[in-house]
This record gives C-alpha cells, structure tokens and sequence, in this order.
C-alpha cells in the first residue's frame, strides 16, 4: 500500500517537473505548442505522455487550446466578451 503512495508522490513530481521546464521555454518567448513539442524531443518523450501532463494542468490546456485556435489549428470557439 506505501509503495503506491510513494509512486504517486513521484508522478506527481515528475509532472511539477515537466510543466517547471515549459514553464521555462515559455518564459523565454517560445510558443506554447512549440515549448511542449521541445520539451519531448528533448528528453525523447512520446507526445502523448506529454499530453496526460498537459491534462493535469487546466491553464497550460486552456493556452495551448488558445493557440491552436489562433494559428487556426482546430475551430475557433465563440466566446462571450469579458
């Protein structure tokens, strides 16, 4: 029973870890997708890992779905005026 906590624990450090170095990419002017892009061909992830992290994190989701609808990736939600 430990052990699951303790594998727990670590994917979740692992995912602070990730959304920390995208953090960083991004920090330096480097686009959402392209900063999640890098980051897994960097450490030779599979897209889709990336994609169970980016899950995780409702803001990274929302900027990378902002994004994707401004370089007309997907359909443009609409959206009410704030």
């Amino acid at each position: 029973m430990g052990d699951r906590k303790e594998l727990k624990a670590l994917q979740k450090l692992n995912s602070e870890r990730i959304m920390s170095e995208i953090a960083g990419y991004i920090a330096d002017g480097v686009p959402y997708i392209d900063a999640v892009v890098e980051y897994a061909t960097k450490n030779e992830l599979e897209i889709e890992v990336i994609g169970e992290i980016i899950k995780k994190s409702p803001l990274l989701k929302a900027n990378i779905y902002r994004e994707a609808e401004e370089l007309n990736m997907i359909e443009k939600l609409v959206r009410l005026p704030v």
